[in-house]
């Protein structure tokens, strides 16, 4: 494992940001199409609509509901609550 006492190592960290945004995302919510971008339910707060935006050709999505933002490193850490150091 990559992740050692709380401290999450360069490779862990490399590994997921090159990561397909809409992969990873798609293990934790449903993506439907939205002119060039996709939208769904954001994982992060209690959403009624469909706030979450990713982009899949800058591989990045922003929640304008919540305001999270980020790639797919930032995506996973917050899905899974956990901390850069």
């Amino acid at each position: 494992m990559t992740i050692l006492a709380g401290v999450i190592t360069a490779n862990f960290y490399m590994s997921v940001t090159s990561s397909n945004l809409v992969n990873l995302a798609a293990k934790y919510m449903i993506l439907k199409e939205s002119r060039r971008s996709l939208r769904g339910q954001c994982p992060f707060h209690e959403d009624a609509g469909e706030s979450l935006m990713i982009s899949p050709d800058k591989n990045i999505f922003k929640c304008f509901g919540c305001g999270k933002e980020g790639g797919p490193a930032e995506f996973k850490f917050a899905i899974e609550q956990l901390n850069k150091a």
